[in-house]
């Protein structure tokens, strides 16, 4: 009983080195092309989380016009809108977070590409494969920036809703708050269009990529 055990562990072994040899079969080509759908795959979490956050952008726009609406004499209303208004803004920080793990998952999986750069057979392949690199980097950059300023927008959003619940409340100080949500915003759609261009050049390259290294495909957003 023992001896046939000790060979069924043996034959799982040699079972297993030739699925591990069966996976290394792969070209630098083939295995580049794994890896970069792959990203697209899991930045899938990324794209998941702009439909909700659009619908409580837009809920966030009624609210706001209905406190305008109002004035300043129904604080009871203008103070319940306040604070929904502030729990559709933590909702969005949430949405924000898990976005951002789908990008940091994506990151992480994408430092893997260094490596295969140099083994692509076409020279032309790896230089184009380099730009991509170079590009996608850039491209991560942008979003942590544009990850720091949406933030940084709903901290300005809040204190304005904080705001509009203070009876003392000055024009000077509406004034001065309604100012800095509009920079913040402002600060958030130049980054917004940065990062998809810088995107919009990813797909362009991963394209011409695929191209020179004479991987057919059909395009795809990543």
């Amino acid at each position: 009983m023992t001896g046939h055990r000790r060979f069924l562990i043996l034959l799982l072994g040699i079972v297993l080195a030739v699925s591990a040899a069966g996976c290394s079969n792969k070209t630098p080509e083939e295995e580049s092309y794994d890896l970069l759908e792959e990203l697209a795959s899991i930045e899938q979490g990324y794209e998941e989380q702009h439909q909700p956050l659009q619908k409580l952008e837009a809920e966030d726009n009624e609210i706001y016009a209905q406190i305008i609406e109002l004035g300043m004499k129904e604080m009871d209303q203008i103070t319940s809108l306040s604070d929904e208004a502030i729990e559709g803004i933590e909702k969005r920080e949430e949405l924000m977070k898990k976005e951002k793990e789908s990008i940091n998952q994506s990151r992480e999986r994408f430092s893997e590409f260094d490596e295969l750069i140099g083994k692509l057979s076409d020279e032309k392949a790896q230089k184009e494969a380099a730009e991509l690199q170079d590009i996608m980097q850039q491209r991560y950059e942008d979003y942590d920036e544009l990850y720091d300023l949406y933030l940084a927008s709903l901290a300005e959003e809040k204190k304005l809703y904080e705001l509009f619940k203070n009876e003392n409340a000055t024009r000077d100080q509406f004034e001065t708050q309604i100012e800095s949500v509009n920079k913040a915003y402002s600060a958030l759609t130049e980054a917004n269009n940065q990062y998809n261009e810088q995107t919009e050049k990813y797909n362009d390259k991963k394209m011409s990529f695929y191209n020179l290294a004479g991987i057919e495909v059909e395009r795809k957003q990543p």
